[in-house]
């Protein structure tokens, strides 16, 4: 072949295009295989015996219901896509269902694009858009979110007076120089037209300023703050004396230059004409700051307190807590303490008289042990004594440190305490592992209860048990935690609702699934589950106590 006919070879190669070529779907095996790398890098094998476990598959998305069909219009011309209505046009000839509709709406993509279909509907959105705002660190892109959200509020104060619940647990601390001082003007120009907050969640560690503290001070409605105690530096504590509707003040992890204002704040707010604090709660990791020594002195100015939880306090002990208790007695709705060995908490028989408590968290903590011994098991006399709750509607137990398991024997020893089971509506056991009957024995004896929280060793724990079909159809949310290789997965968690009628949530570990029932086009009763798509933290993040 001579150098011509090379260089007209050459020319016609290379005005081959690939994109001429019919294109395959890609089959995603380095995806797939990449997750299964991922998991097993994750969770190693400790023994060659132990069998070998599935990757977990991807969380199932939240079903989207299609919209009802078309129906025929009355409506007589040539235009033949005009012959059909959707039946939501109805809406607009009854206004007044509207905001009753947009009522089930709680996503914020969701009231976002409600917002554009009339100036109506955009004032019904907004209200229910910007009436609760949350940035919180375990979603993704939170920095991105924390910025918009003040960048848009600062610019629109009628927006801020739209906010009634504020909860920021995030912030990006490593923003310096003009980025962190344009931000810091921001929320601070926002805070300031808020006059309609409620409530407001600040637990950021190093976020707050003194500026920043003012503007919250000033807010007349704010009736709920939870916020960070490293104040040496930030803030001045003192200003949380000044709050004129602050009822109920929740402290994350005190620092000493926050426990010497502590008391001066409580008299304050005491002072004030509408009276003190109707709740306290002051959450630790593991501190000495907080003794009995302060709460005694505290005790007199809280004689309206309905809500007191102490958390991590290692020298708090149950004479300072049944100081205040005996000032507050006729108004206690919610306690919530940790019951450490030395504390005399676990003993709450001679405590003083709590005719209106609805809901007691006790955190308790067990003695090491000899480590000769191999007993597992939780004895009567290691679970606490109560006394008398006639209103009692909630009781939350939490083992902190190990899971021990919880015969159905010493469980019916401390049940008898419970002299009104049938008004217990949400129970929690975490890390006390039950068994089948236990499990049985609770469903029957409390004929009330909504809410179910329990630890087990075994999935067949809630599959084998035939009394969750007998006494359990008024629950409404089920967690069950569990050994991951032996716990309930996402078809055994589907098969209890199945079996469990009134059950709208479900759950095992960190998931947390929404139940979803309806009928097929045969007519059988079909049940799904769905991942958690709702706006609010499920119920068992709101129980848990480490």
């Amino acid at each position: 072949m001579d150098e011509a006919a090379l260089l007209d070879l050459d020319a016609e190669l290379r005005a081959i295009r690939l994109d001429d070529a019919p294109r395959l779907q890609p089959l995603r095996l380095d995806k797939m295989f990449l997750r299964a790398r991922q998991w097993h890098a994750a969770n190693p094998r400790s023994y060659a015996s132990e069998p070998i476990y599935r990757p977990p598959s991807p969380p199932k998305s939240a079903r989207i219901y299609p919209l009802p069909k078309s129906l025929p219009s009355s409506y007589k011309g040539k235009d033949k896509e005009k012959e059909e209505v959707s039946p939501l046009s109805a809406l607009f000839e009854y206004p007044e269902l509207i905001p009753l509709v947009l009522d089930n709406f709680d996503q914020p993509r969701d009231l976002a694009t409600i917002s554009r279909v009339s100036r109506e509907w955009n004032r019904i959105a907004r209200r229910k858009l910007y009436k609760q705002l949350w940035v919180r660190p375990w979603e993704d892109g939170c920095h991105f979110k924390l910025v918009l959200l003040f960048d848009t509020l600062h610019k629109n104060p009628e927006l801020c007076r739209l906010v009634k619940r504020l909860d920021v647990r995030f912030f990006p601390l490593a923003a310096r120089d003009e980025e962190r001082s344009e931000l810091d003007d921001q929320v601070q120009k926002a805070m300031g037209e808020m006059d309609n907050l409620e409530s407001l969640v600040w637990t950021r560690d190093r976020s707050l300023n003194p500026s920043l503290l003012e503007r919250i001070a000033g807010l007349s409605h704010l009736r709920s703050l939870e916020i960070s105690g490293h104040s040496y530096r930030y803030y001045d504590p003192s200003l949380l004396g000044t709050m004129p509707a602050l009822e109920d003040l929740r402290i994350m992890m005190p620092d000493p230059n926050l426990k010497s204002k502590l008391v001066d704040v409580v008299k304050a707010l005491s002072a004030r004409p509408t009276g003190g604090l109707r709740g306290l709660g002051i959450i630790c990791q593991s501190s000495s700051l907080i003794d009995d020594a302060i709460l005694k002195t505290v005790a007199p100015d809280l004689n309206k307190l309905r809500r007191l939880t102490l958390w991590g306090c290692t020298r708090v002990t149950k004479d300072g807590v049944f100081d205040i208790l005996h000032e507050a007695a006729q108004e206690v709705e919610d306690l919530s303490l940790d019951a450490l060995p030395h504390s005399g908490l676990m003993d709450l028989s001679n405590s003083p008289q709590l005719p209106k408590l609805k809901t007691l968290s006790l955190s308790m903590t067990i003695p090491h042990r000899d480590h000769r011994e191999i007993d597992h098991t939780l004895s009567p006399m290691e679970l606490p004594i109560l006394q008398s709750y006639p209103s009692l509607e909630a009781l939350h137990l939490t083992l902190s440190g190990s899971q021990l398991f919880l015969p159905l024997s010493a469980y019916q020893q401390f049940h008898e305490q419970i002299h009104h089971p049938g008004k217990i509506r949400k129970l929690s056991l975490i890390n006390l592992v039950i068994a089948t009957e236990t499990l049985e024995f609770i469903l029957h004896q409390y004929t009330s209860l909504e809410e179910l929280y329990i630890s087990v060793n075994s999935k067949s724990t809630i599959l084998d048990s035939q009394g969750m079909i007998e006494h359990g159809q008024k629950l409404e949310i089920l967690h069950v935690n569990a050994p991951e290789r032996w716990g309930p997965n996402s078809d055994d968690l589907r098969e209890v609702a199945e079996r469990m009628g009134g059950l709208q949530q479900v759950g095992s570990g960190n998931r947390v699934y929404e139940v979803h029932r309806q009928l097929t086009v045969e007519g059988e009763r079909e049940t799904t589950l769905c991942r958690w798509s709702r706006s609010w933290i499920p119920g068992y993040f709101q129980v848990w106590r480490a």
